[in-house]
């Protein structure tokens, strides 16, 4: 909800220093049940990603790099310097898990020669796997590796399950994964096998920034780890609220690819003219583009199993007003799924 909330209203920003902090004491907790410890780890490492992926190109510098690589820079300082950025870039996310395992490592200092020192450490683990991981992903975030094995496969197949197997056994599957995706070779679609006309411009324009298309799936990720830790603690009776609230921004957050879409054919109004068939129909692939797209994100919210029929039901009338208030006022696009949210709200 924080990043889907940053794409909107970038005032948001400084807030979500305050989520990492809050997810630490769930997190450093032995007591905390394996499935609100799966969805908090998912979401803190999500953030984290998208937090390091944002300030990508200041860690490495990107608009200097032909004058650093003519420096006579020695390769392990310089790796040495990527590293202390990464810390530096990560600040909570990184220090804050170090910080704490030192304290409780301090404060316990008698338990490690005690007889108690073998249980002890087994409930240091799940703190120590939340410091190795956070290096992990802050590391691959700056390198542009997309993790969609760890990050997007595997969390939703221990969605099915979270309570069978304890949390050191989910640790154990959750490095399997990073392995698994660290050897598997990247999946490639041959330019032959494109799809024709508008469709190619499209899905070449995504896949030459991908910027934002990885940031509204990480917004949507975390919308949905975020909902389902803040579900399971909430009575009942408010639940409803909170499931509203998040087809609203996911409606938002999924409707706004068409913002890039627009910009694209704002681009190449020339080159488009020049084709067959009119305004209104390369508006209408547009559209259809978008839809396939969305399909991606509506199925990740139907496997997650946060929305029921009512739900379902509110998000495409949100959806839809997104797109028309894009369509028509861009600048104002928040005024038609608003004016629904109220209506509807109102009607209830």
């Amino acid at each position: 909800m924080g990043i889907g909330l940053v794409a909107l209203f970038p005032m948001a920003l400084p807030a979500l220093v305050m989520l990492p902090l809050l997810s630490l004491g769930v997190l450093a907790d032995p007591q905390t049940q394996s499935s609100l410890y799966l969805n908090t780890l998912w979401g803190y490492l999500l953030l984290l990603y998208s937090w390091m992926n944002f300030q990508r190109d200041g860690i490495y510098a990107a608009r200097y790099q032909l004058y650093l690589k003519a420096l006579p820079t020695n390769p392990a300082f310089k790796s040495l310097c990527d590293w202390g950025l990464i810390i530096y870039a990560a600040n909570v996310f990184i220090l804050g898990p170090v910080l704490l395992l030192i304290i409780v490592l301090v404060q316990q200092s008698g338990t490690l020669t005690s007889a108690n020192s073998p249980a002890f450490l087994a409930e240091l683990i799940p703190l120590l796997a939340l410091v190795i991981l956070s290096a992990y992903y802050g590391f691959i975030a700056v390198n542009n590796t997309l993790p969609w094995i760890s990050l997007l496969v595997f969390p939703f197949l221990a969605f099915t399950w979270p309570e069978e197997l304890s949390k050191l056994q989910w640790l154990l599957l959750w490095v399997i994964a990073i392995v698994t995706e660290r050897f598997m070779p990247a999946v490639s679609i041959p330019s032959g096998n494109w799809p024709h006309g508008l469709f190619r411009l499209f899905l070449r324009a995504d896949i030459s920034s991908p910027g934002g298309e990885k940031l509204r799936l990480i917004a949507l990720l975390l919308l949905i780890a975020l909902t389902r830790i803040s579900a399971s603690s909430l009575h009942p009776d408010v639940q409803p609220y909170l499931l509203n609230l998040v087809c609203f921004l996911s409606a938002l957050i999924l409707a706004s690819s068409l913002f890039g879409i627009q910009a694209l054919r704002e681009r190449y109004h020339l080159y488009l003219r020049s084709l067959s068939g009119g305004e209104f129909a390369q508006l209408a692939w547009g559209v259809t583009y978008v839809f396939l797209k969305t399909l991606i994100g509506v199925i990740l919210i139907a496997l997650a199993g946060i929305f029921e029929v009512v739900q379902w039901g509110l998000w495409l009338l949100f959806y839809t007003g997104a797109l028309a208030g894009i369509l028509w006022r861009p600048k104002w696009f928040l005024f038609v799924p608003c004016l629904v949210a109220i209506v509807v709200f109102l009607a209830a």
